[in-house]
């Protein structure tokens, strides 16, 4: 095997471990998975070693080529119920009762005719010692054909779903799945047509179509692997990034919520995403200011505002100073024991109701709230707040339920 060939099989491999935890959580994944385990068993059988060996052990010549490509026809089955699942959900479960069948006959049509094709010796590749020979031909366009039809459904399908695709990491891994597929199908055409004069006795370089054909192949496996990572890959990214927005906010929420700690939903039972989780430590930012605004005494917005101004010439900052001064001081009420005020104590117009996440957007929430927290751990706050909060992030002391976030 080349490198280029057995970079591709580390690869394959690579990624059917990787997407076998979501294939065991996620029942659509099981599909794709299996497809991807598919190509690696394909490819690992194709290799020299593994085929002679193979072949060997079962004693039937070229034994490795019907399982590899038995395994060939149940990748583009597999990569055709995906994408069907993804593309057209509601037709999903009918396409199944065509598709299995369709597979399993396929695979016992070639079966047959793989027992009745003569195969005296060992061949290092069989499309090429089948050149000439009828049922061996009719082996080779049987899978061909019923690869590059399952190929060129799912080029429709990809490229059909990528229009429509809202997601830019979801629409360029759409694409690139439909190129692939679409390789894919022009594979199953470039050998068919070798396989045809072949038949006629019409002479072609060998060698040189063989690189070709391996050219086109593992073009489109590389195709098919990236265009199904592209779109992890985002969510990835997404995660990271709202984890680090839950580092940043997570000293403001253990603050407030360590004087507010009824606000803190448990969620033992769950093993929530850092979306989920940014989302919790927004609302329970909100809510504890809700609660604290209640203990906040008359013109202390006013008193937080003025000394904002005089610590911070920067309007964007400014603002968030203002707020975490006033939650500050807000939260120290709280823990002094102050009763309730008649009339609650409005903030900066964000906590003035109990509001659903979408009445507002949240990106700029969290982007407020990152910049709040901020200067919610500056000295400034901390000594404009009040005495009684002079250094109020460090010695937090957070329950069981609040570790969670």
């Amino acid at each position: 095997m080349t490198v280029v060939k057995h970079a591709a099989l580390i690869l394959l491999w690579a990624v059917t471990a990787w997407r076998l935890p979501g294939a065991v959580r996620v029942t659509k994944q099981r599909a794709l998975w299996l497809a991807f385990a598919s190509i690696a068993a394909a490819t690992t059988l194709g290799a020299p070693g593994v085929a002679r060996s193979t072949d060997a052990l079962i004693g039937i010549h070229d034994a490795a080529t019907l399982g590899k490509n038995l395994l060939g026809i149940v990748a583009s089955a597999a990569v055709l119920d995906f994408v069907i699942s993804i593309a057209r959900p509601a037709a999903a479960a009918g396409a199944r009762r065509w598709l299995i069948p369709a597979t399993a006959s396929t695979m016992a049509v070639l079966a047959g005719l793989f027992a009745v094709t003569p195969r005296p010796i060992e061949s290092d590749n069989f499309f090429q010692s089948s050149l000439g020979s009828v049922p061996g031909t009719a082996y080779c366009l049987v899978f061909l054909d019923s690869l590059g039809l399952a190929m060129a459904m799912c080029t429709w399908l990809f490229w059909g779903s990528g229009r429509h695709a809202g997601a830019g990491w979801l629409r360029i891994g759409l694409r690139l799945l439909g190129t692939g597929t679409a390789l894919g199908a022009g594979y199953s055409l470039y050998r068919s047509v070798l396989m045809i004069l072949g038949l006629l006795r019409i002479s072609v370089d060998g060698p040189r179509a063989n690189r070709i054909a391996d050219v086109i192949e593992y073009t489109a496996i590389a195709l098919i692997i990236v265009g199904s990572s592209i779109p992890a890959m985002g969510a990835l990214r997404r995660s990271v990034r709202d984890w680090h927005a839950l580092r940043s906010i997570r000293p403001l929420w253990a603050s407030l919520t360590s004087a507010v700690p009824e606000v803190v939903l448990d969620t033992h039972f769950l093993r929530p995403s850092p979306r989920v989780r940014l989302h919790r430590a927004v609302i329970e930012v909100r809510d504890a200011a809700l609660i604290l605004a209640r203990h906040a005494p008359a013109g202390l917005r006013e008193q937080a505002r003025r000394a904002a101004e005089q610590s911070e010439p920067i309007p964007a900052l400014r603002s968030a100073l203002e707020e975490a001064i006033w939650l500050h001081a807000a939260r120290a009420a709280r823990l002094a024991g102050a009763p309730i005020a008649p009339t609650p104590t409005p903030t900066q117009g964000t906590y003035t109701e109990r509001q659903d996440l979408i009445d507002f957007d949240f990106e700029a929430e969290v982007a407020r709230l990152r910049s709040v927290s901020t200067a919610y751990q500056s000295r400034g706050a901390q000594t404009a707040g009040g005495p009684t909060t002079t250094n109020p992030i460090a010695p937090v002391t957070t329950t069981p339920d609040q570790e969670s976030v």
